[in-house]
């Protein structure tokens, strides 16, 4: 066979599996539902409903959320505040601020106290175009009642509490935060909750 012709028999074949490749990327991904969008004015109470983050067993249902304030802060000043100098070296090289926001969460309604509740490492500030994410180090500094970042309510009862998101203005400009400003998601599926920090 001449090498001309075994060039084109290796590009009719290359054409033929991205061919196959595209109509099962179609196939596959025809009958995705994407979640829906839903934006809360800060201050308003959201229920979670039935919505999820991974997985929906997580049972979130009965919970609510309230944004009631947020701040942003340069990491030594955040640290200074909470009495954490000590915890520098946890926030990493690349964290200038922290992002905060007071919210308050409620259980009206979940009656699965100890087995199901809010997991707060799933939440995050989100802009346009960027993601900021939930800090721990300075969450239990800000938070030293709290024995962690998941937990559950008694029903009827409910907690205030700061949460707090690592801001690195190499990948994140003060600017664009400005421009930008991110809002609070507690959920991802099937609808994408986001409430408004200001």
């Amino acid at each position: 066979m001449r090498p001309r012709m075994k060039k084109i028999l290796v590009l009719a074949a290359v054409l033929v599996l991205a061919a196959l490749w595209g109509i099962r990327f179609y196939v596959v991904n025809q009958d995705v539902d994407l979640p829906v969008v839903q934006v809360f004015p800060k201050g308003e109470t959201v229920a979670l409903e039935k919505d999820f983050f991974n997985y929906a067993d997580e049972n979130m249902d009965g919970y609510t959320v309230t944004v009631l304030d947020a701040r942003r802060y340069e990491a030594k000043a955040f640290l200074k505040k909470y009495h954490g100098e000590r915890q520098a070296e946890n926030l990493g090289n690349h964290t200038d601020y922290i992002y905060t926001v007071q919210v308050c969460i409620a259980n009206a309604g979940n009656t699965h106290t100890g087995e199901k509740g809010i997991s707060l490492q799933q939440y995050v500030l989100q802009g346009t175009d960027y993601i900021l994410s939930f800090e721990d180090t300075c969450f239990l500094l800000a938070n030293p009642k709290m024995p962690g970042a998941s937990f559950s309510l008694r029903q009827g009862t409910s907690m205030e509490m700061t949460l707090t998101f690592d801001v690195m203005s190499s990948v994140t400009s003060l600017e664009h935060l400005t421009e930008d400003v991110p809002k609070l998601l507690i959920s991802q599926y099937p609808h994408q909750k986001m409430l408004e920090i200001v």
